[in-house]
This record gives C-alpha cells, sequence and structure tokens, in this order.
C-alpha cells in the first residue's frame, strides 16, 4: 500500500459463532468480500462445523440449524481455501476485533500464525459521521441503503459492509477518506526492547499489567476488561503522550494478573500501585498520604474544622470526616471557597486563628458565628449542607457485604464492611476468617466501591452478611 493512500486489497469478512466467548466459542459461517483495486476479486461463503452444540438463540438470530453443521466442513478442511482468500489483504469487519480474534484463534488451532492488519467498518464510520449516536449495521444499512439480502449470515454482512465501503468512496473526497482510514487502523509501534512473543501471549481478559524496565523496576500498572488491546494502544504509533513514549523506550517486560471481572482489576489494581509504586503511575503513588479534615464540636456547639496530614483512617472516623484532600493548600483553597459561597467562619473553618470576629464577618459574607452572633442550629445546618459531597457517604447497608463476580464457570466473592475492602473468598460461610477484622480506610477502595454501587445493575450482585450466622460457625470451630 502507498503512504497516505487507502489500500489496495482488503477482505470484507463476516462470522457467525456459537457465542462470544473466544476460548469456548467456535466459528460456525464466514463469509468474504475480497477487492482489489476497489473492485470484486472474489468472494467466499461457507458454514463451518463447530463440532459442539449450537446455543438455540444462535440457531434463532441466524437461522443456522445444528443439522446443517453436521454436514458441513470443519475449519481444518477449509483453512487453506480462507488463508487464501485472506492472504496479503487488510483484514476489515464491522467491529473486526471480534471477528479478527476468532479467525486468528481458529488459524493458531490450526498451527496457522495468522496476522493481518485490522480496518473497522463500525469505526471507520464514526469518524465519517460523528453526528450519528449509533454506527451498528442495522443503521448503516438503514442510513445509507446498503445491500443485505441476508441479515445475520456471514455473507449477507460482508456484502452489507463492502457496499459501505464503496458508497463511501463516491461520498467522500479522497483525503478525508485516507485520514479516517489512518485515524482507524493506528498501526501499534512494538517497542524495542519488547519480544514479540510477550505481545503475543498477552489475555484477552479483564485483569491488570504491569510493565517493566531491564532491570526488573515496575514502570507503569494498569487495569482493563481486555488486556491484551488496552497494553497494544499504550504503543499506538498516533500517541502524542510524552508519558507513553518514555514507557516505550524503557519497557522490557510485561507480567499480567488475570481477574474475574472489572471490579477485581479495579481493586489489584490499586493493591499493586501501593505496593510496587511504579514510575508512571504517579497520581495514585502519593494518595497514600492525605490532608484530612475532621468535624468537632467546640465548647460552645458550634462545629469547627481541624485539619492535619495523617497516613492511616480508621473505618471508626469516617462519620466524622468533613473532607479529604491531596493537600493542604487544596484543603486551604476548597474550605475558603466554601466559606464565601456558604457564608461560613473563616475561624471555624480553621483557615484564621485571631481573636474577634472573622475577616469574613468584616467584609459581611460570615454570618458571625465567630463571635456568637449566629445561632448553633443555623451555623452548623448551613455548614453540613456546604460539606455536602466532600463528605463519606454513609455505608449504607447494616453490616458487611459481599459483591460476586464470575467468569464461566468459576466465580469469587469481595467482601467489603464499612467502605474497606476486606477480602476475597470462594462462598459466604468463607467469610467467617473475616468477621472480628477491621482494616484502615483506603481512599481508592472507597472511590471504586461508591463508582460500583451507584450503577443500579450492579446491586443485584450484591449478598448482606448475615453476621449472626457467621458467629455461630465460628462457634463451631
Amino acid at each position: 500500500m502507498k503512504k497516505s493512500s487507502l489500500p489496495e486489497k482488503i477482505a470484507f469478512v463476516d462470522i457467525e459463532t456459537t457465542g462470544c466467548s473466544l476460548t469456548h466459542d467456535k466459528i460456525v459461517e464466514i463469509g468474504i468480500v475480497r477487492i482489489e483495486k476497489n473492485e470484486i476479486f472474489s468472494t467466499y461463503s461457507s458454514l463451518v462445523n463447530p463440532c459442539q452444540h449450537l446455543p438455540p438463540e444462535i440457531e434463532f438470530l441466524t437461522g443456522i440449524t445444528g443439522k446443517e453443521l453436521e454436514n458441513a466442513p470443519t475449519f481444518r478442511e477449509i483453512k487453506k481455501d480462507i488463508y487464501q482468500m485472506l492472504e496479503g489483504c487488510v483484514f476489515s469487519a464491522h467491529n473486526s476485533r471480534f471477528d479478527y480474534s476468532f479467525v486468528k484463534r481458529s488459524f493458531k488451532d490450526q498451527g496457522i500464525n495468522y496476522r493481518a492488519k485490522q480496518f473497522c467498518t463500525a469505526k471507520f464510520s464514526k469518524a465519517l459521521f460523528p453526528q450519528y449516536r449509533s454506527h451498528g449495521l442495522d443503521s448503516l444499512i438503514e442510513r445509507h441503503n446498503l445491500i443485505c439480502k441476508n441479515r445475520h449470515r456471514a455473507f449477507g454482512d460482508a456484502y452489507a459492509i463492502y457496499d459501505f465501503y464503496q458508497k463511501m468512496l463516491k461520498s467522500f473526497p479522497e483525503e478525508e477518506l485516507v485520514n479516517s482510514y489512518k485515524k482507524v487502523t493506528k498501526t501499534i509501534a512494538r517497542p524495542i526492547n519488547l519480544p514479540e512473543k510477550d505481545i503475543e501471549k498477552l489475555p484477552e481478559s479483564p485483569g491488570v499489567y504491569i510493565f517493566y524496565d531491564k532491570n526488573g523496576a515496575p514502570l507503569y500498572v494498569g487495569k482493563s476488561i481486555n488486556i491484551k488491546e488496552r497494553v497494544l494502544s499504550h504503543f499506538s504509533s498516533d500517541t502524542n503522550s510524552t508519558k507513553e513514549a518514555a514507557i516505550s523506550r524503557q519497557i522490557n517486560s510485561i507480567e499480567t494478573v488475570k481477574t474475574k471481572g472489572e471490579l477485581g482489576a479495579l481493586i489489584k489494581e490499586s493493591k499493586l500501585i501501593k505496593k510496587l509504586l511504579p514510575v508512571y503511575n504517579r497520581r495514585s503513588r502519593h494518595s497514600k498520604k492525605l490532608f484530612v479534615s475532621f468535624l468537632e464540636k467546640n465548647k460552645d456547639g458550634y462545629l469547627e474544622i481541624v485539619s492535619k496530614d495523617t497516613q492511616n483512617l480508621s473505618v471508626y472516623e469516617l462519620e466524622n470526616i468533613a473532607g479529604i484532600f491531596k493537600s493542604k493548600k487544596q484543603a486551604k483553597d476548597h474550605l475558603a471557597k466554601l466559606a464565601k459561597e456558604f457564608g461560613l467562619c473563616n475561624k471555624l473553618l480553621g483557615l484564621e486563628k485571631t481573636k474577634g470576629p472573622c475577616f469574613g464577618h468584616q467584609l459581611e459574607f460570615c454570618k458571625g458565628a465567630c463571635i456568637g452572633k449566629e445561632s448553633v442550629e443555623s451555623y452548623n445546618i448551613r455548614l453540613l449542607e456546604a460539606l455536602g459531597k466532600l463528605r463519606i457517604r454513609k455505608w449504607p447497608f447494616p453490616g458487611p457485604i459481599a459483591i460476586k463476580e464470575e467468569e464461566e464457570n468459576s466465580a469469587e466473592l469481595f467482601v467489603f464492611d464499612k467502605w474497606t475492602f476486606v477480602g476475597t473468598v470462594k462462598t459466604l460461610d468463607d467469610c467467617v476468617d473475616f468477621i472480628k477484622e477491621t482494616t484502615s480506610f483506603d481512599l481508592e477502595i472507597y472511590k471504586i466501591l461508591k463508582s460500583f454501587l451507584n450503577k443500579s445493575s450492579n446491586l443485584k450482585r450484591v449478598k448482606q452478611i448475615n453476621l449472626k450466622y457467621l458467629e455461630s460457625l465460628n462457634n463451631l470451630r
């Protein structure tokens, strides 16, 4: 392919599968439209015997029956034909990562190392038509009046994305098409000291990854629901990040830790950053030391704020916390802003130590709590209202909880109590080992859990733990 031009050879591919799991599911149909110099060069379509059960929902969606597949060739039997169709072409599909991953895995199972540049027509549509929200194939067929004689069948869908590409060639100037193509086909510039095999073996599943330099020092810890995809994004050739460029120069190896899902990945990432202190996780590295503002009542009953540096917070201190800040300056700036916005007293906020009325009272935004002019009840109510989201949310459960995260045939439970992460267990009965444990408060874990619980769809995964039942189990030991 010439520089700054569209590819001469593209294979538009669509597959139907028994499901979405790259590990357990298989291809049941493949359709290919190969073009060379924007003309159809050859086409291919075949059912594929997956040698496993076809779920009824797939049969309903595609119209393919298990009986048809029994008489179809296996991937092994047609691998040469498929490889010939794809050889030398850019691999194009709608949401190409799915189709490409299955095709590549199927070749790998047959001892063939297939690799090609990917061109996603969904991303291409998004680049050309950013004003539209939906870029699914159904939307494209309707929007551009595409030819699709058999929706949810491999060749019909492959022809539809070929038709979409052809219509775009006629609708946009070449320069705009080339720019959009380059945008959606980011090439991966593999770091010079990172072996190809390290990238090849990266899992396409949730978890955490750790970049190391040649001396084994940790450079960066990250997490994703797809480790491989996220790691490769660090090395995209179009990145303008100074940090990414520095990591790329220094990286020598990658370690991965698979998790059941996103929650496990978030928790593991937080723990590893605190333990390893990687060079390029600067923001999270320094979160261990916090500047905390506490609420205390003075002798007259007014709530005042006392702030201090701390590394350890007890779960029993949470309800008295007015706010947690990264630094003394951040706390001071935020409290000063609240003082003006809500008419609070600078002295009671810990911002002034003068005798008599505070400076804010002289400017007439403090209502005089510092000299007893405003009632205790009125001031305290307004202060608590002002602090609002700064305060740690009250624990919304009567006791500890367990959150289930599962992957295929295995699961684990994450145990939390009073916003702290207690541990991981396989069953609720195993929580007996944790019932008397108390742990210090971790702001990052609090943010992770609060965000998780804010999504109503996650609440069905939450199980409340019966402490009395666990204590009875403990007594039997």
